[in-house]
């Protein structure tokens, strides 16, 4: 049993390292935010335009939605990296999100895992789809908040010097 949580946890931060790495890569050569395209500050959950959260296929990250226009459409998503989880069994949502606070981290809570992830997003995607996929990514590498060091780059937009 300890060895196949071992061999989860390695291939876990594996493949987180390879998308983080991947990110990189692609932020490198992107454009910096402009002011004529700024990103929208998170509303939070008590939001009316919040629209929940899951888990993402990519292991190791959270996704929260939001409907900013309140049009019914997700137009806005912001990911984070998940730290660690614990047991909901035994936590109460008060004592998890006085663990987030004390931490500094963010806190998600569902049964029977409770998510802890960084403070700030990693991304932040606007122009959501029907399939949950973005137009415009931002990167925020060092996952410190919106403070202009994010960087954009478009899917739909070729990079220079590619036909």
């Amino acid at each position: 049993m300890a060895k196949s949580k071992t061999v989860f946890s390695l291939v876990l931060c594996v493949q987180l390292g390879f998308f983080v790495l991947a990110a990189v890569c692609l932020a490198q050569d992107a454009p910096r935010n402009s002011p004529d395209s700024p990103i929208p500050k998170e509303p939070g959950w008590s939001d009316p335009s919040y629209r929940g959260w899951e888990l993402m296929n990519i292991t190791g990250l959270v996704a929260t939605y939001y409907d900013l226009n309140l049009d019914g459409s997700l137009d806005y998503m912001v990911i984070r990296k998940i730290i660690r989880n614990a047991p909901a069994e035994g936590t109460t949502v008060e004592q998890a999100i006085e663990i987030a606070r004390r931490d500094k981290l963010s806190v998600y809570i569902s049964h029977p895992v409770i998510y802890y992830t960084n403070k700030y997003p990693l991304f932040y995607c606007m122009g959501v789809d029907f399939r949950r996929n973005c137009q415009n990514i931002w990167v925020d590498i060092e996952e410190d908040g919106l403070n202009g060091n994010e960087v954009l780059y478009t899917l739909s937009v070729p990079k220079p010097l590619v036909r």
